[in-house]
């Protein structure tokens, strides 16, 4: 997902790679989530008792689903901006400004992806679970960690191309 389409051959192939792989497992954790909430819902209403453990699922899935999201958005340059004053600075300045923001951004996705996988093993370590279904913490960590670290190896890309002027 960094700037590999610049390189060609092998870099634009991973970089499709990444990017499909990416989109299909949101695709399939907003599936589950929907199919989760539906079968919840028509439990309470039709049978007086929902799914065991949905709440726990739903809010796994939503957790990964925000982290699997966060490279594609990054790569894609979706995140929200607000340009209060770059219509009215030189050209000069918007892009000083947007290197220090692109700089700062690699460095708070970096230090974010550093702490999860902190938190991860620390879950890990104390083998926390949810309580109802007891599933493992820590993977969910992992991911978030993983995935924030690849926002991170994409931001500075794209900070780095926009520094060389592409």
């Amino acid at each position: 997902m960094p700037d590999a389409r610049a390189a060609g051959g092998e870099g634009e192939r991973l970089h499709r790679l990444l990017s499909r792989a990416l989109g299909v497992l949101a695709a399939v954790l907003l599936f589950g989530m929907a199919v989760m909430t539906t079968a919840d819902v028509a439990g309470r209403a039709l049978l007086g008792y929902g799914v065991p453990g949905s709440y726990e699922l739903t809010s796994m899935m939503l957790a990964a689903l925000i982290f699997v999201g966060l490279p594609l958005t990054t790569e894609r340059d979706e995140h929200v901006a607000v340009d209060l004053a770059d219509h009215v600075l030189p050209t000069r300045w918007v892009r000083v400004m947007a290197a220090v923001a692109g700089l700062l951004s690699t460095v708070v996705l970096a230090v974010l992806a550093w702490q999860l996988a902190v938190r991860g093993a620390g879950l890990g370590e104390e083998g926390a679970v949810t309580n109802i279904l007891r599933l493992p913490l820590a993977p969910v960590a992992y991911l978030a960690a993983a995935t924030t670290g690849l926002s991170a190896a994409v931001q500075a890309a794209r900070t780095l191309a926009g520094l060389r002027g592409r």
